[in-house]
């Protein structure tokens, strides 16, 4: 089973909390961090490690079902594991337009990938990830 993690609590650390109360005050939401699980595996995007998978600990998460194969999630993360953190995909939220570096993710970015196998055109935020979840509950 593939789920949506997303973080409703501030990482550790003054700038990690620092950019998490940022994050949510912008993007007027309770998350400011995602992720995708599968099998107790946390597929994500961070400034440190760019696009990565540790263990998952659920402290601190909200899950959501995606009717996703996870072979088709895995395949799609194993062909951009270890890009780099998309910094530059983040102006999008404070300019009125849109600047990526296509191999680059940041966390919502990757979990969409993941999900759709493209790489978003707009802006993604926690909630364009629910409505993902969300139709696939309605179409099953």
């Amino acid at each position: 089973m593939i789920y949506l993690a997303l973080r409703h609590t501030s990482p550790a650390g003054f700038f990690k909390g620092l950019f998490a109360s940022l994050t949510k005050a912008r993007l007027i939401t309770r998350y400011p961090h995602s992720g995708i699980v599968i099998n107790e595996m946390l597929y994500e995007a961070t400034f440190k490690n760019g696009v990565h998978c540790t263990p998952f600990n659920p402290v601190g998460w909200d899950l959501y079902e995606y009717n996703i194969s996870d072979k088709i999630a895995i395949s799609r993360f194993e062909s951009v594991k270890d890009s780099k953190y998309d910094w530059f995909s983040l102006l999008a939220f404070v300019l009125p337009f849109k600047f990526s570096v296509v191999q680059w993710f940041y966390c919502y970015e990757l979990c969409f990938f993941m999900a759709t196998g493209e790489k978003p055109t707009q802006r993604i935020t926690p909630e364009d990830l629910l409505r993902i979840s969300h139709a696939a509950i309605e179409s099953a």
